[in-house]
């Protein structure tokens, strides 16, 4: 199984770190699957096998290409991070998703933003934002994204 980091597991699973650290200790509680680069206690954050959490992530049947998706947003690839979030959203995770978009965004990946946007101007996991939503929106169109580019043209936002 890949390791992921505490961080990432926490995003995807809406569980608190406390609650992950718990999940990392084996059944008879007196060890922890932790692993960090390099091994001990050094540097760098603390990484977990994704299987200790994968009942836990609100995507059923996760396949291949979602646990290469889920390490690519780990190592902080605004692509899979888009797509992290767009899995959760899919699931009616908005809330879940809404970090990963986030993320992507902030590199600013366009279908992110533009995914940010909507889930603004919809209120869906966040408080309803409409400017917000909507300055996301043409900040995607301005760096090329073609359907944020026809909403702005369709409303004249310019």
């Amino acid at each position: 199984m890949p390791l992921i980091s505490v961080d990432t597991a926490v995003h995807l699973t809406g569980l608190s770190k406390r609650t992950i650290w718990r999940r990392m200790a084996l059944e008879d509680g007196s060890r922890f699957r932790l692993r960090r680069p390099g091994g001990g206690r050094g540097p760098g954050p603390a990484r977990i096998e994704l299987g200790v959490i994968l009942k836990d992530i609100p995507v059923p049947d996760l396949q291949e290409e979602e646990f290469q998706f889920i390490q690519g947003a780990d190592s902080g690839d605004p692509e899979a991070q888009n797509d992290v979030a767009l899995m959760l959203l899919e699931v009616g995770r908005p809330e879940l998703a809404l970090f990963w978009f986030q993320a992507a965004a902030d590199q600013e990946y366009p279908d992110a933003m533009h995914w940010l946007g909507r889930c603004y101007v919809s209120g869906e996991g966040v408080p309803q934002d409409e400017a917000l939503g909507v300055s996301w929106i043409k900040r995607a169109a301005q760096r090329g994204h073609r359907i944020s580019q026809g909403q702005v043209e369709a409303l004249g936002l310019r």
